[in-house]
């Protein structure tokens, strides 16, 4: 099934050569065929003006209409520009004023798949677009097809339609190099009938779960209520089946919610200080009910003033309850410190009562962003920030709780003296900068000299870590080439993967394994990979975005690779042939 889709799709995009993608654009001003190009919100960050122009036309993939008002979106990952522009009558578009350097594309109107650039099958990365100051790149034509839909309703347990359940596809993803089921396009509410429609789908095997959200209010004697279900109708995700969707296809399904006796979570919560947590929130987090979210209770999340709170409706299973000041998500009014307890609890049907969850302020890290010795340059740090990326799931990557930095985490804004300072911080966290310019790069991280660089901080409750050290150097690496085909020709359709030899550097997030696609030229380049005696490069027809972080994938491609050296600040360049999956 799944060599049929992605055969679908390869002959869909190929029908058009090259597609399109991503952007934002400056000053609102009149495109080619009376395209128009807005300027979106202001932003910290001024767009930079520049000479290129990108032209091209977006149509569907079944009739070649052209598509009105679709969306195309352009980002430069290493100077962070974006620019947005939408199809005019014909379809056509125009991204003008970019500035030199590497670009993303991506295409998107509601109810088709929203694709990228080069993209030519499912969840496959796209193809960077290389830019010359004065450059004018024509034909960058691209087709959507329409999405795939799942369509169905939702019952009870008498066969009677259930109204306002929360409906969600998800599919499985790797994530940090596990994978693992996440929610994949927007979610649906059921209607009166029970129906809902999950639209906008790319080709791909799907599994769906529907929530009924029970308010306090809702709460009766008999204490029954619905679990979250997945299809066909099993509490179980190991139970559920998938839904398999080819291009543009519609598939119907029905089921019914399980229905379980629920139960009542009841306690106190007391801060760092032993008072009761005042302006404080609980909820429940389930890792085995993917893509529900944190689980809230209207107005029963809410910490009273004496520091007791009470959930109800609580479906069986086994949760973290997560009890923090300010409002869900852990961010406290705006800015504010923050105070985070979890505790893990399960239901079995009867109440859980006298449950005390002690809060803890998050730590702080503070530190010095510097320039490596003998660096030739200046290191600008006007727009750098030092951000802690999050590893694992302890405190900061619990699902739905402050973003991809975590709980109650913020990047820290790098003064011009160097020295930031990060706080609000729970778990295991890599500290990285963001902002460098595409001539700099990190070297090294190190606490009290000790090198972190690869290692996670496991930060306590009430820690302060000083004397971080962020040494970047401007000599940055660069790896790029070519590809051959299996014919010995030239390929412009391939995925390069560089990793290291040694599989002690593969564990996600690795800074040592990277994947790149090929530009218009059909040439690869990858910058900042940290220099290495040992690297390995293969290249492969298909590889789904993220997928370079599966283990047992780079362990299977070892011995097909080739083995190249990167050295501080010098270039590598390596020639490969495609290797088919």
């Amino acid at each position: 099934m799944k060599n049929r889709l992605l055969s679908v799709v390869v002959l869909v995009a190929a029908s058009v050569g090259p597609t399109a993608f991503f952007a934002q654009a400056p000053a609102r001003a009149q495109g080619r065929g009376g395209a128009q190009v807005q300027r979106p919100p202001r932003d910290v960050r001024e767009q930079t003006a520049g000479t290129a122009v990108v032209r091209g036309r977006v149509q569907t993939s079944d009739t070649g209409a052209p598509l009105r008002r679709a969306q195309i979106r352009a980002v430069s990952p290493g100077s962070r520009e974006t620019r947005l522009v939408t199809t005019d009558a014909e379809g056509r578009f125009e991204l003008r004023d970019l500035p030199a350097g590497r670009w993303e594309l991506t295409a998107s109107k509601g109810g088709y798949v929203t694709m990228r650039y080069g993209q030519r099958r499912p969840f496959e990365a796209g193809r960077p677009i290389e830019l010359a100051d004065g450059q004018l790149l024509q034909q960058v034509n691209f087709a959507l097809p329409r999405g795939a839909v799942i369509a169905g309703r939702v019952l009870d347990e008498f066969g009677e339609p259930v109204a306002g359940a929360r409906v969600q596809a998800l599919r499985y993803q790797l994530s940090q190099g596990t994978r693992r089921l996440a929610p994949s396009g927007m979610f649906a509410q059921t209607d009166d009938t029970g129906a809902f429609r999950l639209y906008g789908l790319m080709p791909g095997e799907y599994y769906v779960s529907a929530m009924l959200r029970a308010l306090p209010a809702d709460d009766t004697a008999d204490a029954t209520g619905y679990a979250p279900t997945y299809y066909p109708g099993t509490g179980s995700v190991t139970e559920a089946q998938p839904v398999a969707l080819g291009v543009s296809e519609e598939a119907t399904i029905a089921f019914a919610l399980q229905a379980v006796r629920t139960a009542r979570i009841s306690g106190t919560v007391v801060n760092s200080m032993g008072f009761p947590l005042s302006n404080g929130t609980v909820m429940l987090l389930a890792p085995d009910m993917v893509g529900t979210g944190p689980l809230m209770f209207g107005a029963g999340n809410r910490v009273r003033p004496d520091g007791s709170f009470v959930l109800s409706n609580v479906a069986p299973g086994s949760y973290t309850l997560t009890a923090t000041n300010g409002g869900p998500g852990g961010r406290g009014g705006g800015g504010g410190e923050i105070e985070l307890g979890t505790l893990p609890v399960t239901v079995a049907g009867d109440d859980v009562t006298g449950v005390t969850v002690v809060t803890g302020r998050g730590a702080t890290v503070t530190g010095a962003v510097v320039a490596a010795q003998g660096s030739g340059a200046t290191l600008p740090r006007a727009n750098l920030q030092v951000t802690a990326q999050v590893v694992g799931g302890a405190f900061g990557g619990l699902p739905g709780l402050g973003g991809p930095g975590g709980f109650g985490a913020r990047p820290g804004q790098v003064a011009e003296d160097g020295t930031f300072t990060l706080t609000n911080l729970f778990g295991s966290r890599l500290i990285r900068v963001n902002g460098l310019p595409q001539d700099w790069m990190l070297e090294s991280v190190t606490v009290d000299g000790r090198d972190v660089t690869d290692r996670p901080l496991e930060l306590a409750a009430n820690v302060e870590v000083t004397g971080a050290r962020i040494v970047v150097t401007d000599r940055v690496t660069e790896v790029s080439g070519s590809v051959l085909d299996t014919s010995s020709k030239p390929s412009r359709d391939y995925t390069v993967v560089l990793f290291p030899d040694e599989e002690a550097r593969w564990t996600a997030p690795s800074r040592y394994v990277r994947s790149a696609r090929p530009d218009q030229e059909g040439l690869f380049k990858v910058r900042a990979l940290p220099p290495h005696d040992r690297y390995l490069a293969v290249a492969v027809d298909y590889l789904e975005q993220g997928e370079e972080g599966d283990a047992e994938l780079l362990a299977s491609l070892k011995g097909r690779a080739t083995a190249f050296r990167l050295r501080p600040g010098e270039p590598a360049t390596v020639s490969l042939k495609l290797v088919e999956r």
